[in-house]
């Protein structure tokens, strides 16, 4: 029995999906530039979150509390929240040690002012934070014929690609080596014989 299918991945997660449309990172952001691919981010709900970090005065711990929020009696929390296409660009944009904020998050893929929700202080993220729902993901492969080369191509791409295979790969092309130049060496000589006097 296969596990149940995730809700939403990871853009390691897509790229390794597309690897045979020859997406990458700089395809993901051209994406978002141009507003093609809807990307979204997990925002945690209610609770304590600490955070501890190194500065040169010594070790700085935060730890944010939400305990109060004001709801509507038909209000249903989403974790998966969207993000408008130029956020996504900014936030692919980051280099190491940066985040973009971000002051408007969307319930719904729609990114329509009846699902937003702006916030006093923004939202920091890092090109690691994104995310791309399952939904959003098979709506973009139907409309652009992602090319996932299913079947034996797959496997066998798989199968090259697994690092505990390498061992057996460097055989294989050791064996092959060998057979060619013995395979030359065995032509020359007889090239050698019916070409001399």
């Amino acid at each position: 029995m296969s596990l149940p299918e995730k809700e939403f991945f990871a853009l390691d997660e897509i790229i390794d999906r597309w690897r045979f449309a020859r997406c990458d990172r700089a395809t993901l952001l051209d994406y978002a530039r141009r507003d093609l691919l809807i990307f979204s981010v997990y925002l945690r709900e209610l609770g304590s979150h600490q955070r501890v970090r190194e500065t040169e005065d010594g070790i700085v711990t935060t730890t944010t509390t939400t305990a109060f929020s004001f709801r509507s009696p038909d209000y249903e929390w989403h974790s998966i929240r969207y993000l408008k296409a130029e956020d996504a660009r900014r936030i692919l944009e980051c280099r190491d040690n940066e985040r973009a904020g971000v002051s408007v998050l969307y319930s719904s893929p729609s990114r329509d002012k009846a699902s937003g929700t702006g916030y006093l202080q923004a939202h920091y993220f890092t090109p690691a934070d994104l995310l791309v729902t399952k939904a959003e993901r098979d709506r973009f492969e139907r409309e652009h014929n992602v090319n996932l080369a299913s079947g034996r191509l797959a496997n066998a791409w798989r199968w090259l690609c697994d690092a505990t295979n390498q061992k057996a790969l460097a055989i294989i092309g050791s064996v092959l080596t060998a057979l060619s130049v013995g395979g030359w060496t065995v032509y020359s000589a007889l090239a050698t014989k019916v070409l001399s006097p």
